[in-house]
């Protein structure tokens, strides 16, 4: 079906007071930053982390920068006059640091073909920044069998199909292969920085089942755990981030009574008003999915549950805030401000969003026309085969129509 344009416009219009920032939230954005002004003026590291002390998720607490900083900014000291002299600073940043990177795609479930199958890939990339564009791109699949995809529901009795098996799969597949760059890099001279798109802390497994939940802990812990091991810096990059931690721990600290809950973005704008500026390192403290963070890895025994930093970055572009995740070992050995200059120099030649992980995302991407290819290969080998796979007759009667 069509967009229709004259109707869609004319919604909008009536709608358009909906879009408009209500007064309610304007003065929650103020309390809140009234309320951070009085605490970074009033509060010492320790004073905050005994306040909290009997909360088990007062969303975030303050590392040792938090003391050194004036207010919650650490300001970025770089200017420019064109975007020319910011690829050339960025060309410096980057020149000869190998930054690697992963993404992956996925089909889902397909009700084409009379059993379920599935696919998960994972490309990653390496950019060894050589003046001879020293380039790396490889990718990993799995394909999603029938036995994979099906589970016997217990309450019910009935066969059905898992929905997270696809998803859960192409995680596990992009922290594997970030775990084996990790791993061909340890001996490097100059270590690289590896980036995710995504949060370190997975807070987003927490509406799935026990054994998704510890799949997901398992497979980022393993690559959390291989970074430390091999001193090879990760971090997991959200662009736009809607996280309220730093809010969360203003109102545990009982500093802020607003009308409206706010992100920790619109609280924070105004004092990362500049390109580059960050807020001072804070250590996570979201929720009792971040338990699950702990594995054993060559030989030694690693918990990350309460190691994770995260600090906002000003590289994008409008009315929002990058978030980037640091596990603390990073922080411990003096390598932040290293790590967060390649940051902000792959979202200055990315203009706003880092380089390297837009190129793994346009890699990584499945069209329909992929989809669709996939389904011919499968028929393929199907029939040369012998295995009994056949076509949904509503789903081959669709594709005989559009033929």
């Amino acid at each position: 079906m069509p967009l229709y344009d004259r109707e869609l416009v004319s919604k909008l219009e009536d709608q358009a007071e909906d879009f408009k920032v209500p007064e309610e939230r304007k003065q929650s954005v103020r309390e809140y930053r009234d309320a951070f002004d009085n605490v970074s003026s009033n509060y010492s590291k320790e004073e905050i982390q005994e306040a909290l002390s009997e909360d088990e998720f007062p969303g975030a607490l303050p590392t040792d920068e938090f003391d050194k900083v004036s207010g919650f900014s650490v300001d970025f000291d770089q200017s420019w006059s064109s975007h020319e002299e910011v690829n050339v600073w960025a060309v410096d940043v980057l020149e000869d640091r190998v930054m690697i990177a992963a993404d992956g795609s996925q089909i889902e479930p397909i009700d084409e073909f009379d059993q379920p199958v599935g696919l998960a890939q994972a490309v990653w990339l390496i950019n060894r920044h050589k003046r001879g564009k020293d380039y790396t791109r490889d990718v990993d699949m799995e394909v999603l069998t029938p036995e994979d995809l099906l589970y016997k529901d217990p309450n019910t009795g009935y066969v059905q199909v898992d929905e997270q098996e696809v998803s859960v799969s192409r995680f596990e597949l992009e922290m594997k292969v970030l775990c084996e760059r990790i791993e061909e890099y340890a001996d490097a001279e100059r270590p690289p920085v590896v980036m995710y798109d995504g949060s370190l802390e997975i807070s987003f497994i927490q509406t799935f089942d026990q054994n998704t939940q510890e799949r997901y802990a398992k497979a980022m812990s393993r690559l959390l755990a291989a970074s430390r091991h091999h001193e090879v810096p990760v971090i997991g990059f959200t662009s736009g981030s809607k996280g309220r931690d730093l809010a969360v721990m203003l109102e545990h600290l009982n500093e802020v009574d607003a009308p409206q809950k706010i992100r920790d973005f619109r609280v924070l704008l105004q004092e990362l008003g500049n390109w580059g500026d960050r807020s001072v390192l804070f250590r996570t403290q979201r929720g009792s999915t971040m338990n699950r963070l702990s594995t054993s890895y060559h030989g030694g025994e690693y918990d990350f549950s309460d190691r994770l930093l995260f600090t906002y970055l000003n590289t994008g572009s409008g009315q929002s805030l990058d978030r980037v995740g640091i596990p603390k070992w990073v922080h411990e050995e003096g390598m932040v401000d290293e790590v967060l200059s390649t940051v902000r120099a792959q979202a200055a030649v990315g203009r706003g969003f880092p380089e390297i992980l837009s190129a793994a995302d346009a890699d990584a991407v499945i069209s329909n026309t992929d989809r669709d290819r996939f389904l011919e290969i499968m028929q393929t080998f199907s029939e040369a085969n012998d295995i009994d796979i056949r076509w949904v007759d509503k789903a081959l009667n669709k594709r005989r129509r559009r033929r």
